[in-house]
């Protein structure tokens, strides 16, 4: 099953009424074998990690207590894809570097196709690396058996599949500063990946069980205590 963790109570109830998962632009950076920075922007995705509910209770989370879980036919039905876990000296990545290479050289309109190696370079990702959620280096990504909702230009009203990061940022502090919500998300919010509720396996909260079967009664029989180890990151 797939699973989406969220800190707080409230955003998981927000997903369960829309029956929809909002998009975000998420920070990624690739770097080649010198640690030399290749590509460094932000692209649209719902992230998602893949754990049997037998399994999940020995994992250290470290994005939230809550949790709604997926099953993995709606995934592959959405298109969702596990993440390519690389390491920084392996044929892959250096491959992917030469695309990234070409591609910052190639203008739009060329022959080259700039938009297939930005998708593939959304789901590629470090095994460690900087994590820019957290703001820590030599993070053990592939620990998170991550899947990704990376969505084509059409599907977001033909909008940006990439931001480079350094504006991306700027947009973001700002926003940050007027209290208001960034352009780039905003955008995003008429974009949402839906669900029903029979795509739902599982919902594990702290203690909220009753609540969530009383306001939810769909719920009922699937509602679990969480059972990870949780361990927030500052």
């Amino acid at each position: 099953m797939l699973n989406h963790f969220t800190k707080e109570l409230h955003t998981l109830i927000s997903i369960l009424k829309d029956s929809s998962f909002r998009l975000s632009y998420c920070s990624e950076e690739f770097r080649d074998e010198n640690e030399k920075l290749i590509s460094d922007a932000a692209h649209p995705m719902v992230c998602s990690s893949e754990y049997r509910e037998e399994e999940i209770a020995s994992k250290n989370i470290t994005y939230g207590s809550y949790c709604i879980s997926m099953k993995k036919k709606w995934a592959i039905s959405n298109k969702l894809n596990p993440v390519l876990y690389i390491d920084k000296n392996s044929h892959v990545a250096i491959g992917l570097k030469t695309l990234l290479l070409r591609r910052k050289k190639t203008q739009k309109g060329s022959s080259f196709p700039r938009l297939a190696v930005m998708q593939i370079k959304c789901f590629t990702k470090d095994v460690k690396g900087y994590n820019s959620h957290f703001d820590e280096k030599d993070f053990d990504f592939k620990y998170e058996n991550e899947w990704r909702y990376v969505p084509e230009k059409k599907d977001i009203g033909n909008y940006y599949i990439s931001i480079d990061n350094s504006r991306y940022k700027q947009v973001l502090e700002k926003a940050k500063r007027d209290s208001i919500k960034d352009k780039y998300n905003k955008r995003l919010e008429s974009f949402p990946l839906k669900f029903n509720e029979n795509d739902i396996e599982f919902v594990f909260v702290e203690n909220e069980i009753r609540i969530l079967e009383q306001s939810f009664p769909f719920l009922n029989g699937k509602v679990r205590k969480y059972t990870w180890k949780y361990t927030p990151k500052k």
